[in-house]
């Protein structure tokens, strides 16, 4: 049984971190994240760190640079919701999941349609969607009983109705 901060950790904090890693380290020096981040202290542990990361980053694959943060924070992002909202009314997990997907998979779209700044991209598209499926999917069919507290495990029952363990 996992502790509800190991869950937060494996589920959320790691996926943004590691999205925000690789964003950070193989992605254009001249981002404006980037540049946000060259204006205070981390300066110069970013940039020390993007000049030792710099020659290996071409022999990644395009989309694990450029789309696979989007999708890890879209992973993260869905699965702050659903472990958040797991034995919360089902509207309001309803709501924020659907806000999340909008904006999500809109901002791409937008970005499609010219309404958004940016480049489409279409691994970006299909990379978002299905780590939204994987979280989906992960509360779904693997649904881990998280120790919330000293003895007091909670779990989704059938049909999302909490049951105690």
């Amino acid at each position: 049984m996992l502790s509800i901060k190991r869950v937060y950790i494996i589920r959320v904090f790691l996926p943004v971190f590691f999205g925000g890693v690789i964003y950070c380290l193989l992605r254009d020096p001249n981002l404006v994240i980037l540049r946000l981040i060259n204006d205070n202290a981390l300066n110069s542990l970013v940039l020390s760190l993007q000049r030792i990361s710099m020659p290996v980053a071409g022999i990644f694959p395009r989309w694990f640079s450029y789309s696979l943060p989007d999708a890890l924070w879209a992973y993260a992002c869905i699965s702050l919701i659903l472990i958040y909202w797991r034995e919360g009314p089902f509207f309001y997990k309803a709501l924020w999941l659907g806000i999340a997907i909008v904006l999500g998979v809109g901002f791409e779209v937008g970005q499609f349609l010219n309404i958004v700044p940016g480049t489409f991209c279409v691994s970006d598209l299909l990379l978002s969607i299905a780590a939204i499926g994987l979280a989906l999917s992960m509360e779904a069919f693997h649904n881990i009983p998280i120790k919330r507290g000293i003895g007091n495990t909670l779990a989704s029952g059938s049909c999302g109705t909490p049951v105690s363990g």
